[in-house]
């Protein structure tokens, strides 16, 4: 599916590319190390060609230190699946530095093992027979609130990042710890306050604001994997009451409290009880659906403020042959203003935040502050 592209029919499908050679899915670049950084961020922000294929792109900068990057399309999986991808690629490559056979490697990872899609797996697994049942529509309790964008001129894909060295992130964790909260709690924490310092209203304004968290829907398997790589995500929106001037120690109690009761009830489930409805669609049915929502939401400048927790990338040190990965990090999905999304992610026990957003809809000093906002929140 990787070396696929997506097809809009009014059933969309799947289309082998023939036409495409190994060099459009992977290619190397020789780079200064001074440059490094600023190089593979400018490649990261620039979009894969997903209408014509393939849906993988991977690049190799090379310089003193060797930085391997991958952009896969959001239409294939999600970031648990690209988690899942990585653990792949690496074991592969490393068995095939030991010279081992492909077609025997290939025949043991291939064998008695279909992975599955689609989610009637996980209805079951949750013991949810009737579908639509599971289905809420979220009543608007919360004030509409969103990250300050200027205009409609998504023109320049851009990423910013901050990172979180380890005796830091030990740090976050025990402070979460102590009060029986989890870092999830901790990072909803601080991006409530943080982006609270700089968020725009509608009104009338309430006490309580919300903030669209994913969630791995994995949790609900037996073995924690469908056995191929997916999507497998669905929302939920935690709401706290947030006062200004209020210690981090009391906005965290608050976000735990909303994310405990969350947990009580299948989260996610509904989120995805949802798409199963849209899955139900003509295509060109769903997109309408979707074109609404945003045309509202870009008429109105409000969005609700997103976040995703890729969580650990791996356990353990990902290994490629001989070689160690000391740094890595995932990157959330480039939003087109007014919508906006934080990422977050940690390897070896140092945490990163990213944003992917477009110029001069959204502010490049503004979305800076919010990510050093962030950090200090965290580590203070």
């Amino acid at each position: 599916m990787l070396n696929s592209r997506f097809v809009e029919a009014e059933t969309p499908y799947w289309e082998k590319c023939t036409d495409r050679s190994v060099e459009f899915i992977l290619s190397v670049q020789n780079c200064e190390d001074n440059e490094r950084e600023a190089v593979i961020e400018a490649y990261l922000a620039q979009p894969i060609d997903w209408i014509n294929g393939p849906m993988l792109e991977v690049r190799l900068f090379r310089s003193d230190h060797d930085s391997l990057c991958l952009k896969i399309s959001h239409l294939c999986m999600d970031g648990a699946g690209v988690k899942e991808f990585i653990r792949l690629l690496a074991a592969l490559y490393t068995r095939l530095y030991e010279r081992e056979s492909y077609h025997s490697i290939h025949q043991e990872m291939m064998e008695g093992k279909q992975g599955f899609r689609d989610q009637a797996p996980l209805f079951a697994a949750a013991g949810i027979t009737d579908i639509s049942s599971a289905f809420h529509q979220h009543v608007e309790t919360a004030s509409l609130w969103s990250f300050p964008s200027s205009s409609q001129d998504n023109l320049t894909p851009v990423i910013a990042m901050r990172s979180m060295e380890p005796h830091h992130t030990e740090k976050l964790i025990n402070r979460t710890k102590a009060v029986g909260a989890t870092i999830n709690d901790g990072l909803l924490a601080a991006y409530f306050r943080s982006i609270a310092k700089q968020a725009v209203y509608m009104e009338p304004r309430t006490k309580r604001k919300a903030i669209g968290m994913t969630i791995d829907l994995r949790r609900y398997l037996p073995s924690l994997t469908t056995g191929a790589l997916c999507n497998l995500s669905g929302m939920e929106m935690p709401e706290i009451e947030l006062n200004e001037g209020e210690l981090f120690e009391t906005t965290l109690e608050k976000v735990k409290r909303a994310m405990d009761t969350i947990k009580e009830s299948k989260p996610g489930m509904s989120s995805a009880a949802g798409m199963e409805k849209m899955a139900a669609m003509p295509f060109s049915t769903a997109r309408a659906v979707m074109a609404k929502q945003h045309e509202m939401a870009c008429q109105q400048k409000m969005t609700l403020p997103l976040m995703t927790n890729f969580g650990v990338i791996s356990e353990h040190d990902i290994q490629f042959g001989a070689c160690y990965a000391v740094k890595g990090f995932m990157t959330s999905p480039i939003m087109y203003a007014p919508f906006f999304c934080m990422g977050a992610s940690s390897y070896r026990n140092i945490l990163t935040l990213c944003v992917g957003y477009h110029t001069p809809a959204v502010s490049e000093h503004e979305v800076s502050r919010l990510l050093d906002d962030m950090m200090m929140e965290l580590t203070k």
